[in-house]
């Protein structure tokens, strides 16, 4: 044999446990890859049904303040009322119960076209506190809205 065969086939022998290490050097980084691009999307999935389910629980709030200041939503109110008792509305929607708290907070004469002075309209004003959540309960949201409704005059 030559001696350029036995070098050649020297370093064929030194070279083939190098490929299998590589091999599996590159295959652990990919699993690595793999499993971090899996958990990222996992994360993203959750934040995403929260994202829902808290929008679920603003817009059961919003409808319940919808509600209460609607023509049917305000028959259980008693808006010409100046006690400081609150009242309540409750509507259920889809399976969920949301409720609004509606608190008078105030009588005010407004500027009128009434002849004589000070006889203006008056306004009875009103807090409404609604609260809404998701069919599991698991998120809430709390809004309130403010109302001005005429009454007939302010007690004093």
């Amino acid at each position: 044999m030559s001696l350029i065969k036995q070098k050649h086939e020297a370093l064929r022998n030194k070279q083939q446990g190098f490929v299998l290490i590589l091999a599996l050097v590159l295959l652990a980084v990919m699993t690595l890859i793999g499993v971090s691009s899996m958990n990222s999307a996992n994360l993203e999935l959750k934040a995403t049904a929260n994202a829902q389910q808290h929008q679920f629980a603003f817009n059961a709030g919003q409808s319940i303040l919808e509600y209460a200041i609607s023509a049917d939503g305000a028959k259980a109110i008693d808006f010409q009322s100046n006690s400081p008792v609150p009242q309540q509305v409750v509507a259920t929607v889809a399976g969920v119960t949301s409720t609004a708290e509606v608190v008078y907070a105030g009588c005010s004469v407004g500027i009128g076209s009434s002849l004589e002075a000070g006889k203006g309209f008056s306004y009875n004003f009103f807090n409404i506190t609604g609260s809404g959540s998701n069919s599991t309960g698991t998120a809430t949201s709390i809004q309130t809205q403010g109302i001005r409704f005429p009454a007939a005059a302010c007690d004093k």
